[in-house]
């Protein structure tokens, strides 16, 4: 250790943090900027006692019983080139960048520049990484303690709310704000608007939900994350579970009590069992394959019998669906196979009312129209009698 801190001192002029850096890894519960006074004060006893190769910048203000070493001048360090001074004014220069922006927690990040990489790389190669700690990482480190103790703010590596990153090379800093994410169920009590964004229709369910949180948060944007969805001409009575991702939030802190309410005075969707979320539960909402309910509202072009409705319990199964005509256009031509899991119905006038229970993914409309024959079987195809699908509605959302 001591013949590679020596190499060290005969190549490069070299502060108490680089040199302590390179033996970090050697004792705990202290600082790189320690230990390398610390190592210093060894290598200019060991100097004293027999002189070796070294720049003499790298004892200055060290008085030495041996008059022929020679006093050197205080010169800046060649490995991080004084980097460590003039952290404290970045540190001021982060707190300036984070004003304005509501935040518990942070994490500091850097770049290095060119130069930095590279003598780093050199010296490396010189002395070899045994009990080393890259340049990076201690300057997020000693870089998070000044904004830490500026701000009053935590730092955690873990779940930061805003991550800070210094680019040396520009000599800027770049704040990113973490996402906040709000776990919520829904129900769309009207047809005719998507969930999620769609070019031909200006009101869709995120974007009435999104909006007053928008306004609380002042954040720059959104993203709904949902168990599944329906059709834009279906209603989803059933409670629909979501979590909804605002981006770039100012402010943090949030009454959802008051933002639920605020969100269900449209007469279009109203939401439920609001709490905190994270990026985890979006993962395992979007993995979700839940069962749904469906009723369905269907005139048959013929008139249809008790005895017919009957014969439609021989669907309960798998059910064999090529993609649907209708959604051909951005979806791939698959076959998939899913489970109808019950059926019941109900006339309604001139009219059939099913109470159908399937699998997720299963196509309900082409269950009962048949799609021209690219789902089987199909009530159409089983009574040989056309249908038509009036009106559906999403009625259950069945989680395990």
């Amino acid at each position: 250790m001591l013949d590679r801190a020596k190499r060290l001192l005969e190549l490069k002029v070299v502060c108490d943090h680089c040199l302590g850096r390179q033996v970090a890894q050697l004792t705990s519960g202290t600082t790189n900027d320690a230990r390398g006074r610390a190592l210093r004060g060894i290598l200019a006893l060991d100097y004293d006692a027999k002189p070796y190769p070294v720049k003499s910048e790298n004892f200055a203000n060290i008085q030495f019983r041996n008059k022929k070493a020679k006093k050197a001048k205080q010169k800046s360090c060649e490995v991080c080139f004084g980097l460590f001074e003039k952290l404290p004014a970045y540190a001021a220069a982060a707190v300036r960048e984070l004003k304005g922006i509501e935040y518990h927690t942070f994490v500091v990040g850097t770049i290095l520049s060119r130069p930095l990489a590279t003598v780093e790389e050199e010296v490396w190669e010189e002395i070899g990484t045994e009990f080393c700690e890259p340049l990076k990482a201690e300057v997020n480190r000693e870089l998070g303690k000044l904004i830490s103790n500026r701000t009053g703010k935590d730092a955690d590596e873990q779940i930061p709310d805003v991550t800070v990153t210094l680019n040396l090379a520009k000599r800027q800093f770049d704040v990113k704000i973490a996402s906040l994410y709000v776990y919520g169920e829904y129900q769309k009590l009207v047809r005719g608007i998507p969930q999620t964004k769609w070019d031909k229709y200006r009101v869709t369910v995120e974007d009435i939900i999104a909006k007053p949180f928008m306004c609380v948060t002042k954040g720059t944007g959104h993203s709904l994350h949902a168990l599944g969805r329906e059709d834009i001409d279906a209603r989803c009575l059933g409670k629909r579970p979501f979590v909804l991702e605002i981006k770039n939030p100012k402010k943090r802190t949030l009454n959802l009590t008051t933002l639920r309410a605020a969100v269900n005075q449209s007469k279009k969707v109203q939401i439920f069992n609001l709490r905190w979320s994270d990026v985890k539960e979006v993962v395992a909402l979007k993995e979700s394959r839940a069962e749904k309910s469906y009723r369905v509202l269907v005139r048959f072009k013929k008139p249809v019998t008790e005895k017919d409705l009957k014969m439609l319990k021989k669907l309960v199964g798998s059910i064999r669906q090529h993609t649907p005509t209708r959604v051909l256009h951005r979806r791939a031509n698959k076959l998939r196979r899913r489970r109808l899991c019950s059926m019941m119905w109900k006339r309604k006038g001139k009219d059939v009312e099913f109470t159908i229970r399937g699998e997720a993914g299963l196509y309900v409309k082409e269950l009962i129209t048949g799609d021209n024959g690219r789902t089987q079987p199909s009530a159409a195809g089983l009574l040989k009698n056309p249908a038509v699908v009036k009106a559906l509605d999403v009625i259950a959302i069945h989680r395990n």
